[in-house]
């Protein structure tokens, strides 16, 4: 029986390169089951070996389970052939071990004694060209190696490795088994291993390198490399036939996956609670899904890679945030310079989440919850094509239909003449193309714009077709699938709100094209401004800063002026600073937790403020500390642990940044052009920077990510912009391409630009927290604070007196700024300047009238066809806008009472929408109208 059992193994021995030494020194005890060695049994053997011996055996079947006790020494097979010499297990808890040529028919273990606790750490063991029908198991086993064995129904299980040490796993034929590593913090090493019907798990480990490995048909449930907790390096490995090419599951991130092929899987790459990873050069085709990011995955990287021939999807988006925490994604998957050749290369599923794999509360993710860039900035290649430029995707079709075969590159820089829309929210900028002048024929290329993007219900917008080379156009105003209208400048009122996708679609004889774009339709909130004043000495206070509670400001009540904060809690006014020195009042204070920082001027030549340096008090502690010793530094701000500031010291100004948690100091930008005005939130920091500009202006807004060491330009246009502040993914900015200072954001996530203000009046000196921008306003013939509220697309003007307000600072619903509104006569004719630290305090209230209620009647409920029908309205609360849907796909818009007539037999469900200014409701009527065939007689 041993010998059919043989036979099954011959297949194996092939992938077998046998290497075979004895060492130099030491005695050589030979063992055979006959009689004719030194002994018949091996444990005999073993036990009376010294260190640096070596135990041949001669083949046969030793019905053994050994136990290697001593160190230092080689146990080996005389034949060098591992079908010919079995050994029922090894044992192993000895160094310097080495294991060569056996069958072993029940397992080999590497492990040392037992203490009271734990199993005793060995090292430098070896087992190689070994068949084992039940696997290795090795644990607390350091700088050894499994290699060039066949494994047959089990596998390689390595663990609990947690000091500095190299295991090697290679060249290894593992059958119906995989190879897993649990705990390794080391240099683990699994290099060119043959895995049928079988896969590798990798769990809390870091360092790990998984190389040159083929995988097929996948063990634990399918996966063909699964991590958790894990951070290591996969490359040049083939998976094929898995559930899970590569499954990225809890707490798993910055791993990084090159040149990896992963073919005919269910999901080539799924990750799910991971970030930070890096997958380039991989192809990735031929799969049901290429790479599924659902769940809570952030900040990954895909980049050059081939996506192509999968079934369903190339890349499929499903995002959430955890509802615990009450925030959304941690970074932006940045996609870019990937070859994608599928039916849908990316879906972005903005629905509702419904896996229960991470014990989360499901929570709809609206209109954009998923952090996406499809494109990088625009720089010299060669792209994955071999183009001139990195820019974005190459977006094919296997039909030939896809964005990137048929978009003109009139200048031949292969980067598309228009920019690829892939959904409303989600548009590569830069996709990349290949197609001669030639042949390139004339498309049309849809675009158009809005005046507005969002508003309340019944909210009116107007339309205009900027198309190019279109000989036709249809408007799909709520993305249903119904043409509103063909007009160049239509007009669609939205009665209820809502988040609305606007589509346009646009031919001509060589094909279509469409964009897609986001309407925004809202109830209308109603709000109440409670104004308080926080100073009424005579005095001036200037430049408010804001955090939680605390106020804090500029006052020269002392004759100099000093910091000062009050607090909204006790109502109390506390000196922070008692020096007789000067401050520039146009850069006020900042504030973030118990951390005051200032910019303050000190002498060290009488009479002269020759030395500007930052300066930091402590709330909490009630200490004061200096920042910087440059004397050239200026215009801080904080975040957390960081403090940010224009320096000097270089001759130019560059931006800086100062870590208390560290005590280290980080020059942000080199360039020798003017950097002034950070702002900071987390890890980014925004400046306006007039590199690009002569001397000081213009000036463009740049970002840096301190996570990244990535700088990014924010604006590109020729004119000025200044004053940048940043709250989360949002900056905002004063800019004057409009020839007037408008306000202006960017979204980080989305890579979108939005002009806030339209007014023809000066609009400068944005703050933002959360979703409200506040600024300063001149339309009003004098400077007023108005705001914005992004989730509800509302302005409100804050201050309506006749006086002068400015340095509007915003934390929650409060904000507050510096008033005039108080100066005073002397003498009866000299007006004395008496500024003010004044606060409102911006609360919604429930609406005086209420959203109507809808209820409407016909003249009659049945007939024969043709059945005409006159519907009355018969609302309350005063809607001012109807929507009729009659059930058989018409609608009739504007009209308080409607007539219709029905054409064909049946019965049909009738609805009418009713609008105010307060919301809107609907009453639906199953089967109201019944309609029956026309009686000939």
């Amino acid at each position: 029986m041993w010998v059919n059992k043989l036979s099954i193994f011959l297949v194996a021995i092939t992938f077998l390169t046998i290497v075979f030494c004895i060492p130099a020194s030491g005695r050589e005890i030979t063992v055979d089951d006959n009689g004719s060695a030194d002994y018949i049994l091996i444990q005999e053997a073993v036990n009376s070996s010294s260190s640096g011996d070596t135990i041949i055996v001669y083949p046969g079947f030793y019905n053994e389970s050994l136990d290697i006790v001593i160190d230092n020494i080689s146990v080996l097979s005389e034949s060098e052939h591992p079908e010919d010499t079995a050994v029922r297990a090894f044992n192993i808890s000895a160094n310097n071990t080495t294991v060569n040529g056996f069958r072993i028919n029940e397992g080999l273990i590497l492990r040392g004694h037992k203490s009271d606790f734990w199993y005793d750490n060995i090292a430098n063991c070896t087992v190689k060209n070994n068949i084992l029908e039940s696997g290795i198991g090795a644990g607390r086993c350091y700088n050894s190696s499994i290699e060039k064995n066949v494994i047959l129904n089990s596998g390689i299980h390595v663990y609990d490795i947690d000091k500095p040490s190299d295991f090697l796993i290679s060249d290894n034929l593992v059958v119906n088994g995989d190879i897993t590593a649990s705990h390794v913090y080391s240099n683990c090493i699994l290099l060119n291993n043959t895995l049928l019907n079988g896969g590798i798990g990798v769990s809390e480990c870091y360092g790990c390198n998984i190389l040159k490995n083929y995988i097929s048909n996948g063990t634990f449930n399918g996966y063909g490399i699964v991590f958790t907790e894990s951070s290591n390096e996969v490359q040049n490995n083939t998976i094929i036939n898995c559930t899970y090419g590569v499954f990225l599951g809890w707490l798993t991130g910055n791993n990084e996956f090159y040149n990896n092929t992963l073919t005919s899987n269910g999901y080539g790459i799924y990750a799910g609670e991971s970030g930070g990873n890096v997958f380039s050069n991989n192809t990735i085709s031929k799969n049901n899904i290429g790479i599924s990011f659902e769940g809570h995955p952030s900040d990954n990287l895909i980049t050059g890679n081939r996506i192509e021939l999968n079934r369903q999807y190339g890349i499929y988006v499903k995002l959430i945030p955890y509802r615990i925490h009450e925030e959304s994604y941690n970074g932006t998957h940045q996609i870019y310079n990937n070859k994608f050749n599928n039916n849908i290369s990316f879906f972005n599923d903005t629905g509702n989440y419904t896996d229960n794999y991470y014990a989360v509360i499901p929570v709809n993710n609206g209109v954009r919850a998923n952090s996406i860039e499809l494109n990088t900035t625009k720089t010299p290649g060669p792209d994955i094509l071999g183009g001139y430029y990195l820019g974005g995707n190459y977006w094919a079709k296997p039909d030939g239909t896809g964005f990137s075969q048929n978009c003109n590159d009139w200048n031949g820089d292969e980067i598309g003449d228009s920019v690829y829309t892939v959904n409303a929210y989600d548009i590569d900028y830069l996709p990349l193309v290949s197609i001669s002048e030639q042949d390139q024929p004339v498309f049309p290329v849809a675009d158009f714009s809005s005046n507005v993007t969002g508003g309340y219900v019944p909210f009116s917008v107007l339309f205009t077709d900027y198309s190019q080379n279109s000989t036709s156009r249809v408007w799909d105003f709520d993305n249903d699938g119904a043409i509103d209208s063909t007009d160049k400048t239509p007009v669609y009122v939205y009665p209820v709100s809502g988040a609305y996708t606007v589509n346009l679609t646009v031919n001509n004889a060589n094909g279509t094209s469409s964009k897609l774009y986001p309407i925004t339709a809202s109830d209308r909130p109603q709000y109440t401004l409670t104004e308080a004043q926080i100073t009424t000495n005579k005095s001036n206070q200037t430049s408010p800063a804001i955090y939680g509670d605390n106020i804090v400001f500029f006052d020269d009540r002392g004759g100099y002026y000093n910091i000062y904060v009050y607090n909204l809690s006790t109502s109390r006014e506390s000196q922070i600073t008692f020096n007789e020195t000067y401050y520039n009042t146009a850069t006020g204070p900042a504030i973030y937790g118990d951390r005051i920082v200032w910019q303050e001027y000190r002498s060290t030549i009488p009479g002269v403020w020759d030395k500007a340096d930052i300066h930091m008090y402590n709330l909490s502690t009630s200490t004061e500390i200096q920042i910087t010793d440059s004397g050239q530094a200026f215009c801080p701000d904080i975040y957390g642990d960081r403090i940010v500031w224009k320096d000097i010291r270089n001759g130019k100004a560059d931006i800086y940044m100062y870590d208390l948690s560290t005590s280290k100091e980080t020059r942000i930008t080199t360039n020798e052009s003017y950097q002034g005005d950070p702002s900071i939130y987390g890890d980014k920091v925004v400046w306006q920077d007039s590199r690009n500009g002569d001397g000081y202006n213009p000036a463009d807004i740049y970002m840096y990510d301190l996570s990244t060491s990535r700088e990014i330009q924010i604006t590109h246009d020729d004119s000025d912009q200044y004053s940048p502040a940043i709250y989360g993914d949002s900056i905002v900015w004063a800019d004057w391409r409009n020839r007037g200072w408008d306000i202006y954001m960017y979204n980080i996530s989305t890579s979108r630009e939005t002009r806030i203000t339209i007014d023809k009046g000066s609009q400068e000196y944005p703050a933002i927290y959360g979703d409200k921008i506040a600024w300063v306003d001149s339309r009003n013939n004098n400077p007023d604070i108005y705001l914005y509220d992004l989730s509800t697309h509302v302005e409100t003007r804050i201050t309506s007196n006749n006086s002068v307000q400015l340095n509007p600072a915003i934390y929650g619903d409060r904000i507050v700024w510096t008033d005039w509104r108080n100066e005073y006569k002397q003498n009866d004719h000299l007006y004395v300047t008496n500024k003010d630290i004044y606060m409102c305090t911006v609360s919604e209230v429930e609406p005086s009238l209420k959203a109507p209620v809808a209820d409407f009647s016909a003249n009659t409920t049945s007939g024969n066809s043709p059945l005409k029908v006159l519907f009355t309205d018969r609302s309350t609360e005063e809607p001012v806008y109807w929507l009729w849907d009659f059930g058989d796909g018409i609608h009739s818009r504007h009209a308080l009472n409607a007539t219709h007539t029905f054409t064909k037999p049946g019965k049909y469900d009738v609805s009418l929408t009713v609008t105010n200014e307060n919301g809107s409701n609907t009453k639906t009527i199953p089967e109201y109208i019944t309609v029956s065939a026309e009686n000939h007689i």
